[in-house]
């Protein structure tokens, strides 16, 4: 039943109905208010509807509710996400790592990471990290040209030759 009504929510949402599926969401935690996919996707509302201070909190107690796998990945993203958003970046940062590190192979996470350490003043680790992004992922020729360059640059960013 839960799986369904939230199936339902996301087909309602992809139709750009989402005040609709915001309220089968919010009828489905007043039946399950301790279900960790039902918090999750209640704050995933929140988000879509772009009141992302209403969605941290559903975020988190779906995490401390025993969220899992990939779930719990989209939400460790969607929550630094919403951090970020509202400026919180210390909060963004430390989620976002958190995603990073239990989820390795997930690229979403580093992209998000990156921008939470531009937004924390920390422009050389998001471009570090974007760099170390693109060269791990990119196909495009013209950029593999340059990958040595690159790799270099990306842990020497601020440095010039003088003559």
């Amino acid at each position: 039943m839960i799986e369904e009504t939230i199936a339902r929510a996301k087909a309602l949402r992809r139709n750009d109905e989402l005040d609709a599926s915001q309220e089968l969401l919010l009828d489905l935690l007043a039946e399950h208010p301790n279900d960790p996919l039902v918090l999750y996707e209640v704050g995933g509302s929140y988000d879509v509807l772009g009141e992302e201070k209403e969605a941290i909190p559903y975020y988190q107690k779906a995490i401390k509710a025993g969220l899992d796998g990939e779930d719990l990945q989209e939400c460790l993203v969607c929550l630094g996400s919403s951090h970020r958003n509202v400026g919180n970046f210390d909060d963004a940062v430390e989620t976002l790592e958190k995603a990073v590190k239990q989820f390795p192979d997930d690229n979403s996470g580093k992209v998000f990471l990156a921008l939470a350490y531009y937004s924390d003043g920390r422009e050389d680790e998001a471009v570090r990290l974007l760099l170390e992004l693109l060269l791990e992922t990119t196909s495009d020729e013209n950029i593999l040209d340059y990958a040595d360059p690159l790799d270099y640059y990306k842990d020497n960013l601020d440095e010039v030759w003088d003559d």
